[in-house]
């Protein structure tokens, strides 16, 4: 399934925009997210289990979460599944977090802005699917992140599950920029995220709109996933 929004007047951008419609305004500076809420809400409750689906499908074991915050959503997937193996990945405050409070999995440091591959054992990878949910909104550079999601899949991990806003379903194709999130740099519209993956080297496997929360159940989240794309595959 694949999302298919309404047009925009206003053409999709170039690399120097990471694709984003000219005119868009991100931001320059952002801080720190620090994974630390009393809020009940629950934030994109269906990507987890739509991973642990694509697990199921591929037949894999290990689950790679890129930029993993906490890790609530990864600890409720391990009560459900605790034979799997679980890595996040993540630094500072909410790295030290997952260290100091789960029982469960390994916990991996790692700067999403400037990391060029991870410390692992290329046979974990060949177990793996990889999980990037509404991380790389945060980044101002997210082109490091991405090829860090290609090189898990040169190495032989199954997929790639990414979630990011849907701008186009939250403020519209044309708005200016920056989102009103303050802790998100920018904000793609479903087509300019899609062209960026592909100018990623990825190949999109799907593509759908997905809750935001669980409570609003608003449809505003993009939740794709991605292998490598066939002139990317090594022989």
């Amino acid at each position: 399934m694949h999302i298919t929004p309404a047009p925009s007047s206003t053409p999709i951008g170039d690399p120097t925009t990471h694709f984003i419609r000219y005119g868009y305004r991100s931001r320059d500076t952002v801080e720190y997210f620090a994974d630390a809420t009393d809020d009940t809400t629950v934030w994109q409750p269906d990507v987890y289990p739509y991973t642990a689906a694509r697990m199921e499908e591929y037949g894999r074991d290990v689950l790679i979460d890129i930029g993993c915050g906490r890790a609530g959503k990864l600890a409720s997937l391990a009560a459900v599944h605790p034979n799997w193996s679980y890595l996040g990945v993540d630094f500072g405050a909410n790295l030290n977090w997952c260290r100091d409070h789960h029982t469960f999995g390994q916990w991996i440091e790692a700067d999403l802005e400037s990391a060029r591959s991870l410390p692992l054992d290329p046979a974990l990878i060949s177990r793996s699917v990889v999980v990037c949910s509404d991380v790389l909104e945060h980044l101002l550079d997210p082109r490091p992140a991405l090829a860090l999601l290609h090189r898990l899949l040169e190495q032989g991990c199954a997929a790639a599950v990414l979630s990011t806003p849907a701008r186009e379903f939250r403020s519209g194709y044309d708005a200016p920029g920056p989102p009103r999130n303050p802790s998100h740099v920018r904000e793609w519209a479903s087509d300019e995220f899609q062209a960026l993956l592909r100018a990623s080297g990825f190949a999109i496997l799907s593509a759908e709109r997905t809750r935001s929360d669980d409570v609003s159940h608003g449809m505003s989240t993009q939740l794709v996933l991605v292998g490598l794309a066939q002139e990317a595959k090594t022989p």
